[in-house]
């Protein structure tokens, strides 16, 4: 029985692969992830904003700016060698918003962590905004730019709390100053305090290095998976019109109808896997197998039980984009979907893509797998009993 399940697995990958229209199919995987690859590696942003760091003795202004600039992310910020430059970028939409960075800025550092702020430049205020519009990014941008300023303010902080307290009125300014320094720069943590990990494993994911253009490859592709088993199904459910599988025994048709919609996902899967590797967001080979290995046989029962209950292909075909649709929103794609439990169960790319990162999630996926595949079983034997005794 094995050996001619292998066969009529062959036989149907191989007559599968003869469809021009399964191939379409097939190259979205590596279309896909070429494309995402090579826009994340371009200067994608959300928000392009000027700085300029106003001439001064004092360098800590265009050391903040300096540091803008080899920001890596969703804001991209470039240097202004004038404010009329950074003016002039922001009034034609050249860039979202501008920050002048005043001259001194470290005294007016000093200034401000001791409380006096109708010193400051710009109506007592420390930096400049200058900008068409606020919204909720510039917002967003400016939480940015006060962590690269926050450092150097902090310290300052520091300083200003030693020179008022009493056990330090007999010490020179200089003095406290620099010891603070040191002590800072000693304890200063310059990485992330942050550390993205998932239970069982041994280093840390690096949060500075994950590109957020290339974060939901990984669901697109679980979709590209369910595309390919739902379009094996739709050639399936073509050929059963046609009468080309009457030959098949009654007793080996299910198992029969069964590999026919595996053939497809497989192959599917495969292309999956292999895209996954070279984009980039590959996690251990292992784990990824066995993830795949079980998204495909979960889809499987789960297109299977679709053939049964939609016996029509033009109904069939117009619930394909359905399917794909309330799986891209039901399951964490691109964001995970609170609500709706009952109908995100149902869907094979909500197990896989939770199963990732959660052991308790992999045997929920292994129950699923095996519940799809069992009703699929018993809805094809219900069938087939009924079409014995017409």
């Amino acid at each position: 029985m094995i050996k001619k399940m292998l066969i009529w697995y062959l036989l149907l990958s191989k007559r599968l692969f003869k469809k021009p229209s399964f191939w379409a199919v097939l190259l979205l995987a590596p279309l896909l992830t070429a494309g995402m690859t090579i826009v994340a590696e371009q200067d994608a942003y959300i928000l392009r904003i000027a700085v300029y760091a106003e001439p001064s003795e004092d360098s800590l202004g265009e050391e903040i700016a300096g540091d803008l600039a080899e920001v890596d992310g969703v804001i991209s910020y470039h240097l202004c060698s004038s404010e009329e430059e950074l003016r002039r970028e922001v009034a034609l939409s050249q860039a979202d918003a501008g920050y002048v960075i005043p001259s001194g800025l470290t005294e007016y550092l000093r200034e401000y962590a001791a409380g006096r702020r109708s010193g400051l430049p710009y109506n007592g205020h420390l930096i400049r905004v200058v900008t068409n519009d606020d919204n909720i990014q510039l917002q967003l941008a400016r939480e940015q730019f006060y962590s690269v300023l926050y450092p150097h303010l902090s310290l300052m902080i520091a300083e200003q709390f030693t020179l008022e307290q009493s056990e330090f009125a007999d010490m020179d300014e200089s003095d406290v100053r620099r010891s603070v320094k040191e002590l800072y720069e000693e304890l200063h943590v310059d990485e992330s305090i942050f550390q993205y990990a998932h239970s069982g494993e041994e280093a840390p994911d690096d949060l500075d290095n994950v590109n957020y253009l290339t974060s939901p490859l990984r669901g697109m592709l679980s979709l590209f998976v369910l595309l390919s088993g739902l379009s094996s199904t739709l050639y399936l459910l073509k050929d059963r019109k046609a009468g080309m599988f009457n030959w098949v025994r009654y007793g080996y048709r299910g198992v029969f109808e069964w590999i026919c919609i595996l053939s497809g996902t497989a192959a599917g899967g495969g292309a999956a896997y292999l895209a996954l590797f070279f984009s980039g967001t590959f996690t251990a080979w292992k784990e990824e197998l066995l993830l795949m290995i079980m998204l495909v046989f979960a889809v499987t029962g789960f297109c299977g039980i679709l053939s049964r209950l939609i016996r029509n292909m033009a109904v069939f075909g117009t619930c394909i984009p359905l399917a794909i649709l309330i799986s891209a929103v039901l399951s964490p794609v691109f964001a995970a979907f609170h609500g709706m439990m009952p109908v995100k169960i149902l869907l094979p790319s909500y197990f896989y893509l939770n199963s990732l990162y959660s052991v308790r999630f992999r045997w929920w996926f292994f129950l699923y797998l095996l519940a799809v595949n069992i009703i699929y079983a018993v809805l094809q034997c219900s069938f087939l009993r009924k079409q014995k005794s017409l």
